[in-house]
Formats: C-alpha cells, structure tokens, sequence
C-alpha cells in the first residue's frame, strides 16, 4: 500500500488537498449565507409580531370603546352643556342687553 502512495505524483495529492479546502471554503460561506439570511427572518418575524400586537390592542381598544361609549358620551355631553351655561354667565353683566 505504501508503494501505491509513493507512485501518485505530487501534483495530484495538491489537488485533492485543494478540492477538500476548498469545499471547506463553500460549506463555510453556505452557512454563513444561511446564518445571515435567519437573523434577517428573525428581523421580519420580530416587525410582523410588533405590527400584529398593535394592531390587536387597538381592535381591543375599539371594540371596548364602543362598549363603553353610552355613559361616556352622555357624560361628555352633560358636561359640555355646563361648560357653555358657565361661559354664557361669563360673560354678561347683569342688567346688559343682547346686541340686536
């Protein structure tokens, strides 16, 4: 066996050395690519999922403002008519007249 070593020339042991190093060199840049293109899914994932939630918390917000909206409404519209009863006192003095 050791015979056979000694007859294959040089030239062909460099180049199977430099296929081996070579498909080293491809399998290393393959998962480097495949490690890069994960974290940028992984960025994707990440957008998507904040999107989502927001857009879930605000259906959620709509849906128990439309709930809520009765009481909330009617308070509103109580307290804006006593805003404008105050104002119109403001700003008479007594004993005025309206412009004609």
């Amino acid at each position: 066996m050791e015979e056979y070593f000694k007859r294959v020339p040089k030239w062909v042991w460099w180049s199977v050395a430099v296929l081996i190093a070579f498909q080293i060199y491809l399998f290393r840049e393959l998962v480097a690519a495949e490690l890069l293109f994960a974290i940028g899914f992984a960025i994707l994932l990440v957008a998507i999922a904040a999107i989502y939630g927001i857009v879930v918390a605000a259906d959620r917000g709509v849906a128990w403002i439309e709930a809520n909206s009765q009481g909330v409404t009617l308070r509103a519209k109580h307290q804006w008519s006593r805003l404008e009863t105050i104002s119109r006192k403001l700003s008479r003095r007594q004993h005025s007249e309206s412009a004609p």
